[in-house]
């Protein structure tokens, strides 16, 4: 479920390495980790700077939404919604990385083709239409996607990406990072504008 066995001690570090990488802002992004066998979700909070973030900042969920401890992200719907379109669905990770959506406001999305760490990794990569952060329509429209697609990497039109994992946190951050990497390369291959 997580690499040190603390689902907050994993969520806090993953949301600090997504701040120092420039892939969040620093109240922007969210991460979760589920436990399906208790049946809770833990989740980064929402307002706390994600440099900041420490373990006791992590809140906790019911499955149906109910919280437990702490106050879950805005998009807390969204996670809910990944955790029941893939029952092997462990981590989900969801940030906003600057050369992914200018790629995307290009019309395009990134080639898995064109990075090993990609390739191997996401499932496939999809687009969802633009929802309203935080919404219910947003929550339904990646749970749809996810369910039609089998993708676990939805860019979210106009908003950002979300990528989830059946291994660990770690593994969809490393799969994040690889397709803002891939981003990167697509620009270095259309040359200078």
């Amino acid at each position: 479920m997580s690499w040190t066995g603390d689902p907050r001690r994993d969520i806090a570090e993953v949301m600090r390495l997504l701040y120092q990488r420039g892939i969040v802002q620093v109240r922007g992004g969210n991460a979760s980790i589920i436990d399906r066998g208790r049946g809770l979700v833990y989740m980064s909070p929402t307002g706390v700077p994600r440099n900041l973030l420490a373990p006791g900042d992590v809140a906790i969920l019911k499955l149906d939404g109910t919280v437990v401890v702490g106050r879950p992200t805005s998009e807390w719907r969204m996670h809910l919604a990944v955790y029941e379109a893939d029952p092997m669905a462990r981590a989900v990770v969801h940030a906003h990385p600057p050369a992914l959506l200018a790629l995307t406001y290009k019309g395009r999305l990134p080639d898995p083709e064109l990075l090993t760490e990609v390739k191997l990794n996401a499932k496939c990569i999809t687009m969802a239409p633009y929802a309203e952060p935080g919404s219910r329509e947003l929550a339904e429209t990646v749970r749809r996607v996810i369910v039609e697609t089998g993708c676990n990497v939805v860019v979210l039109e106009r908003h950002g990406v979300l990528v989830y994992s059946d291994k660990t946190i770690y593994h969809a951050l490393d799969l994040l990072e690889a397709v803002e990497d891939l981003s990167r390369i697509a620009h270095y291959l259309d040359g200078p504008s």
